[in-house]
């Protein structure tokens, strides 16, 4: 009987599309493959359903407003009560650090397998928990890193505090980890005094590319600069871009993908009013992960504009990179610490500009947008990255030898 890998995350599958690539790519090796998510937040759960015909077996906790309102006040109040029981006696981390994490665990305790694989911390204790119990490998994929993630001000004092206790209890004791970017395995191996982590790089299969090459987008009216997300909001560095746009010669067209945050949209059509570039701002709805790279391609030049206002969105990669070598679509970026680093990888198609220099930014709009050829060149550039490197097909090849040799290591001892 093949080998049985149970992935964990504690949020909704079509947010945490580098699980499903996991889960597909174990799935096509010859593995018996579980997937345990949550459910709690109902557009979500509805593009969820998008996984249902995948060939492994999936498993839900809820929690929140979808599993019962009083289910969702329990909840809330177990996990306060955890975090003052945290505060006094530094017990109860576990609890007090995501309101999934129980029912997760309890879901998670139910799989029998032979590896489980935590997505995001939240999920580390509950399949550390099922590890131990099965007597089976524990291990673990930073696509961030957490601690990171949180600045030191008074307000992220217990977050902070609950970020490093569930790292330092759990992240030491995997028999394997990876990590997003070199710059993320690198400060979980200093953190954690640890081997460093194995960088499985957020791409996404070939797939998902679009059929052929272009060398210009489709969208009118042209030029066109291109940015996408979950979420549009404050700390993404869109002010920069539209104070460039402003600046530049050809004043590129600038089309954002995304759910708006509350009362941004405001504050950016007004920052563009200052600049006299309302004209040129464009809002698109979400759309599927799978769709990115497709949807990517009809515009002239991606956006990859990270603030570096954390050390984690410093030393991360942005999963537009990937996106748009992918879609054969050239990238304006900030240089960021692993964007910058990254870079030479990355010759003819990542183009870097200083964090926040609206002036740099425009020149190289102008430089790209008033040169079809350059733009051409450029563009060919990135789509032949993104065919033969920057690809889930060769990444995912990296991933599996991971697990095989983790568990080509299941007689020695199981997590303590």
């Amino acid at each position: 009987m093949s080998m049985h890998i149970c992935l964990v995350t504690p949020g909704h599958l079509s947010t945490n599309p580098r699980l499903v690539k996991e889960a597909d790519a174990l799935a096509a090796a010859g593995y018996r493959v579980s997937v345990v998510s949550s459910r709690h937040f109902r557009p979500a759960d509805e593009a969820d359903r998008e996984f249902e015909s995948r060939p492994w077996a999936r498993y839900m906790t809820a929690y929140g407003p979808l599993a019962g309102r009083w289910r969702h006040l329990a909840g809330s109040a177990d996990r306060r009560v955890s975090q003052m029981i945290y505060r006094l006696t530094g017990l109860c981390a576990d609890r007090a650090y995501h309101p999934v994490t129980p029912s997760l665990t309890r879901e998670v305790c139910s799989i029998r397998a032979d590896l489980y694989i935590a997505h995001n911390l939240a999920a580390l204790p509950a399949a550390y928990a099922a590890a131990k119990q099965r007597g089976a490998k524990l291990g673990f994929d930073a696509e961030d890193f957490h601690r990171g993630e949180l600045s030191a001000a008074p307000g992220h004092a217990l977050a902070l505090r609950l970020t490093r206790e569930i790292e330092n209890t759990y992240i030491p004791r995997c028999d394997y980890l990876t990590a997003a970017s070199p710059g993320i395995a690198r400060a979980y191996a200093l953190a954690c005094d640890i081997k460093q982590p194995t960088v499985i790089l957020n791409v996404f299969p070939k797939s998902d590319a679009p059929t052929s090459f272009t060398d210009k987008g489709e969208a009118s009216p042209c030029p066109s600069l291109y940015w996408f997300s979950q979420t549009i909001g404050a700390n993404r560095g869109l002010e920069a871009v539209i104070e460039a746009i402003g600046k530049s010669r050809t004043r590129p067209m600038l089309y954002l993908r995304g759910t708006p945050a509350l009362g941004y949209l405001d504050s950016l059509n007004a920052l563009a009013q200052r600049h006299d570039v309302t004209d040129c701002l464009h809002i698109l709805p979400p759309a599927a992960p799978s769709d990115m790279a497709r949807l990517a391609a009809q515009y002239s030049i991606g956006i990859a504009s990270e603030p570096g206002h954390t050390q984690n969105n410093r030393i991360a990669l942005s999963n537009k990179l990937f996106t748009f070598l992918l879609a054969g679509v050239p990238i304006l970026a900030s240089a960021t610490t692993a964007q910058a680093d990254i870079a030479s990888a990355m010759p003819g198609a990542l183009f870097l500009y200083p964090q926040h220099d609206a002036q740099a930014l425009a020149r190289h709009i102008d430089d790209l947008c008033q040169s079809p050829e350059r733009l051409a060149r450029a563009r060919q550039a990135a789509w032949q990255l993104g065919q033969t490197r920057f690809n889930w097909d060769m990444e995912s090849a990296r991933f599996l030898e991971v697990v095989q040799r983790c568990l080509d290591c299941m007689s020695e001892k199981a997590p303590t």
